[in-house]
């Protein structure tokens, strides 16, 4: 019995929704890219139990992670970088495409349907303390 005690709890480290630093992370996800595609979109659904700000995310898949806020001026989409993305205690705050999301910069290689990708994002508390929480951004196959 002790042989299969190791790789179940690897599975049920790996399984199911990021918690961490009084956050969890659901539906996490990327976009797919094609060859030559220098950025790509990061998406999920963060709920943290008590106030917390998003302040930062790394992967390996891209040079730079930066958080950014979309929305229409007009006729016009306007894309602008923030500092960080508040998470008010027990609210769901969605990261989604067309709103908040973070942006992967620099990618080292196309994200293809069917990938997973590693991320670390960062949070800050009211004190200033940091926490990292590791997630795993699954990648759909792109739609015809």
């Amino acid at each position: 019995m002790r042989v299969y005690v190791l790789p179940l709890l690897a599975v049920l480290m790996f399984a199911g929704p990021a918690q961490a630093a009084d956050v969890r992370i659901e539906n996490a996800w990327a976009r797919p890219t094609v060859p030559g595609q220098r950025v790509a979109g990061a998406f999920m659904d963060i709920t943290a139990e008590r106030d917390l700000e998003l302040v930062a995310g790394a992967t390996p898949a891209a040079a730079s992670v930066e958080l950014h806020f979309m929305r229409m001026d007009g006729e016009r989409m306007e894309m602008r970088e923030l500092e960080s993305i508040r998470l008010p205690r027990g609210k769901t705050v969605s990261l989604q495409p067309g709103g908040l999301h973070a942006m992967l910069i620099g990618l080292k290689a196309p994200l293809g349907g069917g990938d997973s990708v590693p991320m670390t994002l960062t949070v800050r508390d009211g004190a200033g303390k940091r926490s990292t929480i590791g997630i795993t951004l699954t990648v759909p196959a792109p739609r015809d």
